[in-house]
């Protein structure tokens, strides 16, 4: 059995840069002048927009969902976290490092979302609560590990605690994440059982 585990299991390169992507349709849609063809402009980019920001949020929970299989399953012989990039951040990058702005930059988006989905589209389309509190639970839990400068080994990781007080099975957790990384589709995250926060 490997003496260590991966901080990405081959998650993270199906997250979307949500900050960068709505900079862009942002940039497109002020730069219109016509009403008629701001709101016209925000239409064709509202599902993606809804897409990206729910890939997101399936992202932040596999994250969780992870750090919940490797933290639990390695709790009586802790193991080395393998690929933490973080940990090789410099003090100057650790002090311009701020590893909750795309996080705290969905949480205002939602509410923009929503505001914009009545005007623009003509309907407001309301963000799901589950997605909010996963959004809060990721964000507690950059919170409590610092952004992961000094996460070494599955004994450093600090889960929530509505994380961890879920009961999950670590079997099923370890079936969803092969299936995400398999599929390429981060969505399969969704069907987790018994996760309710």
């Amino acid at each position: 059995m490997a003496d260590t585990v991966e901080f990405d299991p081959g998650i993270g390169c199906l997250a979307v840069n949500f900050h960068d992507y709505i900079n862009e349709v942002y940039s497109n849609i002020l730069n219109l002048h016509s009403p008629h063809q701001k709101r016209m402009n925000f239409k064709l980019y509202q599902n993606n927009i809804q897409k990206y920001m729910e890939n997101n949020i399936a992202f932040y929970l596999a994250c969780l969902l992870w750090a919940y299989y490797i933290y639990y399953s390695n709790v009586k012989n802790p193991k080395e976290i393998a690929g933490n990039y973080f940990l090789n951040l410099t003090p100057e990058q650790i002090e311009q490092y701020d590893y909750s702005m795309q996080v705290n930059f969905l949480d205002n988006y939602f509410d923009s979302f929503e505001r914009d989905s009545a005007y623009y589209g003509g309907k407001k389309i309301l963000i799901p609560q589950q997605w909010r509190k996963i959004l809060t639970a990721y964000s507690d839990f950059l919170e409590l590990n610092k952004g992961f400068v000094s996460t070494k080994t599955t004994a450093d990781l600090k889960l929530p605690e509505n994380i961890s007080n879920l009961k999950l099975e670590l079997s099923e957790i370890n079936d969803i994440i092969n299936s995400v990384i398999k599929e390429k589709d981060l969505n399969i995250v969704f069907r987790i059982n018994n996760f309710d926060i």
